[in-house]
Formats: structure tokens, C-alpha cells, sequence
């Protein structure tokens, strides 16, 4: 019997050859060598501990909506937390790492909180939007973010917002191994009836404009943002209303519309398709493979820095 199998029995349930399909949004992935599911954070810590010290590659897989696997699987532990466990005391939020957007947010504008509900729709896990500093709106994670705890080489750490170091769609988490454990928000009374019309409006927008039906990973790549000084420039360089809104307004160049100009929308390579709906959004037809994906990636990266020079960075993470 495998030894190490044996030893990862102890922190909670394991599966073997899992495909990993089964478990993100986009439905493509092989399978994983040992996939991990912790039904509670408190056994989190010690079987980081147990893994790092065996050598074995490991990745924590949140709600799956923002990642997408090889078509070869990954060779190593997959680790998904079942916890999903928030709680909300006057504004202030707590939520363990693998607690859901789409319930905080829910939460909050039910308790008349300011502050998050930019939040509605978004899918899968805290964490997952923390690591990507997700926004919608001009609103970002990192404007409610007030400390986070963290695994890091074997210990537990508490940050500070200063320490996450966020950017536009970016945070320190991108660029290092620490897994976050827990998250606090600070947030503020508001209107209540002004907040739920908010969350409305948030939730139809994102219908009329994100395709629906199929798995995908949300968009693709980081819009392209446009420094104060460089404002003019570009309003200058783009002929186009929406673009010249987005500039005006977000201080971004909107990816998805460089596509649409392109004409990319609709492209497919196998299984996979550029949206109709939405030029940054990749989806899976049905039966689509990570390969497929990969070559409608490069082909609007190729395209976009051919045509503007912009060298575009992936928001997904491409395992």
C-alpha cells in the first residue's frame, strides 16, 4: 500500500486519479494523482505541513471557476477545503478561505452593508478573489480586505491590507506560495434598499453580458490599464465609444472589446470558442480539451499585441 496515500487518509478524504474536469467550471482537466477533500480548516495547516515535508507538488483548488488544468492532470495533491464557514458582526466580516462569494456577498447586502456587494455574481471562493484582486465597477476585493491569515513555510502568518500588495486584478499571492486560511473585511452601514437595488442591477448586468451554459473561466486575460499620464494618448489612439468610456471612467482598455474589434468572436479551435457574447471569455462547447483553449489564447494574445502592441497577461490560472 502506498505509504503516502496511507499518511493523507489522516486529514480527510482521498481519491486517487480524480479528474479534475469534474471539479472546475471550464469541465476540462485530467486527473489529479491524489485529490484531498478537508471537510475542516483546523486540518489544513497540518497537512500543508505533511506534504511540503514529502517534496510533493500541491495546489489548494477554491470553487474552480477562475483555473484551468492540463489535459495530462497534475501530478501531485489537489486539495479542496469543503468549509465554508463566514460570519458577519456589525460591518465586519469574517470568512474562512474556502467560503463563498456569492453567500458573503448575499449576506452583506442582507444585513444592509456598503461596500461589497459589487461582489454579487461573482463565483467561487474568497480566497480565490483575493488571490486575483477581483473587481467589477472600479470596486476591487483589496477596498474591503482589512488583514488575512496565511500558511507560510510551515507557520501561520497574519497580513495586513499593505502586505497583500494589490494591484489591478493582482496580489502578493500571485507571485508567491503562501495559502490563505482566513480573511477579514471591513465594511460600512448603508442604505438598505439602495444596496439590494445595487445587487439587482449587478446581477443583470452580468447575465446580459457573460455567456451563459457553458463552462468557462471567466475572462482570460487582465484588462489594460492606462496610467493618468497616458490618457489622452489613448483616447486619442481608440475610435471607439466603448473603449473611450472605459478610459474615461476605469482608467482601462477593455480586452474583450480589442477582440470583439478584431473580429475574434466566435473562433474555434476543436471543442473550445471565443464567445459570441463576451471576446474575453473562452468557452467549452462540450468536450473541449485545455489544448484547445491554450490555442484561442495565444491566437487573441498574437492578434492583440500584432495589431496594438499590447502584451497581455492572463487572469485565469493556467496550471
Amino acid at each position: 500500500m502506498d505509504p503516502f496515500y496511507t499518511q493523507l487518509k489522516t486529514y480527510g478524504k482521498v481519491r486517487c486519479n480524480e479528474s479534475l474536469a469534474k471539479h472546475i467550471t471550464y469541465k476540462i482537466g485530467g486527473p489529479a494523482k491524489y485529490f484531498v477533500i478537508v471537510k475542516d480548516m483546523s486540518h489544513l495547516q497540518a497537512l500543508l505541513q505533511f506534504i511540503d515535508g514529502e517534496g510533493v507538488k500541491r495546489i489548494i483548488l477554491g470553487g474552480g471557476s477562475n483555473i484551468l488544468f492540463p489535459d495530462e492532470g497534475f501530478d501531485g495533491v489537489v486539495i479542496q477545503i469543503i468549509d465554508k464557514t463566514f460570519s458577519i458582526s456589525g460591518p465586519k466580516v469574517e470568512a474562512v478561505a474556502s467560503a463563498l462569494m456569492k453567500d458573503i456577498s448575499e449576506a452583506t447586502v442582507a444585513a444592509g452593508l456598503a461596500g461589497f456587494v459589487w461582489a454579487i455574481g461573482v463565483p467561487g471562493t474568497i480566497a480565490g478573489a483575493l488571490r486575483g484582486n477581483a473587481a467589477y465597477n472600479g470596486v476591487a476585493m483589496g477596498d474591503a480586505v482589512s488583514s488575512v491569515e496565511v500558511y507560510r513555510d510551515g507557520e501561520v502568518v497574519l497580513l495586513s491590507n499593505h502586505d497583500c500588495v494589490f494591484g489591478p486584478k493582482d496580489s502578493v499571492f500571485k507571485h508567491n506560495n503562501d495559502v490563505i486560511l482566513r480573511i477579514w473585511l471591513a465594511l460600512k452601514k448603508g442604505e438598505k434598499q439602495k444596496i439590494a437595488q445595487e445587487a439587482m442591477e449587478n446581477i443583470s448586468y452580468r447575465q446580459r453580458t457573460q455567456p451563459e451554459g457553458k463552462g468557462s473561466a471567466g475572462c482570460v486575460f487582465k484588462n489594460i490599464v492606462v496610467e493618468e499620464k497616458d490618457v489622452d494618448n489613448f483616447l486619442a489612439k481608440f475610435n471607439d465609444k466603448k473603449i473611450q468610456e472605459c478610459i474615461t471612467k476605469y482608467h482601462k482598455i477593455p480586452v474583450g472589446r480589442l477582440i470583439e474589434l478584431l473580429g475574434l468572436k466566435g473562433t474555434v479551435s476543436g471543442n473550445a470558442q471565443i464567445s459570441e457574447v463576451h471576446g474575453n471569455f473562452v468557452i467549452n462547447l462540450g468536450g473541449a480539451s485545455a489544448k484547445d483553449v491554450c490555442i484561442l489564447i495565444e491566437l487573441i494574445r498574437e492578434n492583440v499585441y500584432n495589431t496594438y502592441g499590447f502584451e497581455l497577461e492572463e487572469e485565469i490560472q493556467i496550471v
